[in-house]
């Protein structure tokens, strides 16, 4: 990830744009309140125009000469605004939130993105944010979120000086320049670094036999990862309240964190649903944010993958956990130690998109990817008002079917975060042969806070 901090796409920008525009499948991010006491329409109003001019009304200019890297232009100022009349149920939350999923985002035509509200039965009122994953992380939606609600100031573009966002010729070809530069040198460090591994190791001494542990194997896919235009699918969900008191008892008392509990958390759903036998290692994904305090662009993340030993004992001990998590995360951070696949980053952004195609469509998912998106502070939590009754943020690829799925071979996908005294636990179940539905995926979420001792405070699917 380049320090620089321009208008040009970065490399998990390109990667996220290009699973639309390459493979048409599209990841929308949503996060969502269920306010207890809802907002007027003056101040969702308020709320839209301050979005317009903030860091979410950006569009993709694609770029004018092969190699180059895309850039990001401010969006034309349209009502991106949508407020129901029609009463949502309480047992229906889920599908209207579902439902805000299917409306129509564009990030090169627009609407980049859209807020939503609705009446609930109870008098409650249900709000909803969606855009692109592409156009921004889950810190910079909080960010801009957080500015709309507050009048805070901020930049549209990462680089909001004046004629920043102009889109040269000649700037496209001194871009596709250093982008052919940067590749030529991620061969040549990729290569050493490959070497080097191999010298460690042959030089290694071999683990001794009780540590070797069985690692389940990602399936290759069946199918292309082919996205199919106008698929209605929404994966199986389940969204958990819990208190953050009883999270952080829970962690603790086992030598834990709120990190390796949801990591533990998130493992232990693929034992319970068959995926893999008790005893496994899997890996588990979990992005880190590398932004700064004035770092303005779409996505600056690196991930880290950390190996979770599902057994028994890990339900009275997190100490593995953590400690697997602490050196993975060092290792993460390190630009030094980074592996042969992110060293060929560079490599990726200036080859054709039939070869890109070819290779991502084959690509199996990760079986667990897991999001802690950390502590909403107010005025955040209530969009001004009271802190809210539950909220959600969740990214969903869309144009996809169960079918395409299955093929992929994911397991679980699942978010954190906290506001006030409560925190909300959200599950997706990317396993549709053995979690098809959400009251499936609710029943085993359920059963896994009981081994955890952990008492739901409310549940919704």
């Amino acid at each position: 990830m380049s320090d620089v901090i321009d208008n040009r796409m970065t490399f998990g920008d390109d990667a996220y744009f290009l699973g639309e525009q390459v493979l048409g499948v599209p990841l929308t991010s949503q996060h969502t309140w269920w306010l207890d006491e809802p907002l007027s329409a003056a101040q969702l109003g308020l709320m839209h125009d301050r979005m317009l001019a903030g860091p979410m009304s950006r569009l993709v200019a694609p770029a004018t000469v092969p190699q180059a890297r895309s850039r990001w232009v401010p969006a034309p100022v349209v009502d991106h605004l949508r407020v129901d009349t029609d009463v949502v149920q309480t047992r229906y939350v889920m599908r209207w939130f579902d439902d805000r999923l299917r409306d129509h985002l564009d990030p090169v035509r627009g609407p980049g993105w859209r807020l939503a509200a609705a009446p609930v039965s109870d008098g409650s009122q249900l709000v909803s944010f969606t855009t692109r994953h592409c156009i921004g992380d889950g810190s910079l939606i909080v960010r801009s979120i957080e500015a709309a609600v507050t009048g805070a100031a901020v930049p549209c573009l990462p680089d909001d000086t004046a004629g920043a966002h102009a889109v040269r010729t000649r700037d496209d070809l001194g871009d596709a320049r250093r982008q052919l530069a940067a590749a030529g040198r991620a061969i040549g460090r990729a290569v050493r670094t490959a070497r080097a591994q191999r010298k460690a190791r042959i030089a290694a001494p071999e683990a001794p036999a009780h540590e070797a542990v069985q690692t389940p194997l990602r399936s290759k896919p069946t199918l292309p990862m082919r996205g199919i235009p106008g698929s209605d699918y929404i994966p199986p969900f389940c969204v958990v309240d819990l208190s953050v008191a009883d999270w952080q008892q829970a962690a603790a008392t086992r030598g834990g964190t709120a990190n390796s509990l949801l990591m533990a958390f998130s493992a232990g759903l693929m034992v319970a649903s068959g995926r893999v036998p008790s005893g496994s290692t899997v890996s588990v994904v979990l992005p880190t944010t590398r932004r700064g305090p004035d770092d303005w662009r779409s996505n600056v993340l690196g991930s880290a993958s950390v190996p979770v030993h599902c057994t028994d004992k890990m339900y009275a001990d997190l100490g593995p956990v953590r400690a697997a998590s602490k050196a993975e995360f060092t290792r993460a951070a390190d630009p030094q130690r980074a592996d042969v696949g992110q060293q060929l980053e560079p490599l990726l952004r200036v080859l054709p998109h039939w070869l890109l195609k070819r290779v991502a469509e084959r690509m199996p998912a990760a079986l667990v990817t897991c999001s802690n998106v950390g502590r909403m502070k107010p005025p955040l939590t209530g969009l001004g008002g009271p802190p809210a009754r539950s909220m959600m943020c969740r990214g969903v690829h869309r144009n996809v079917t169960q079918e395409l799925m299955q093929s992929a071979g994911g397991g679980v996908t699942t978010w954190l975060q906290e506001f006030g005294d409560r925190m909300t636990l959200t599950v997706e179940s990317l396993q549709p042969d053995l979690i098809g539905d959400n009251g499936s995926l609710a029943r085993l979420v359920l059963l896994e806070c009981e081994r955890w001792g952990l008492t739901p405070l409310n549940i919704w699917s």
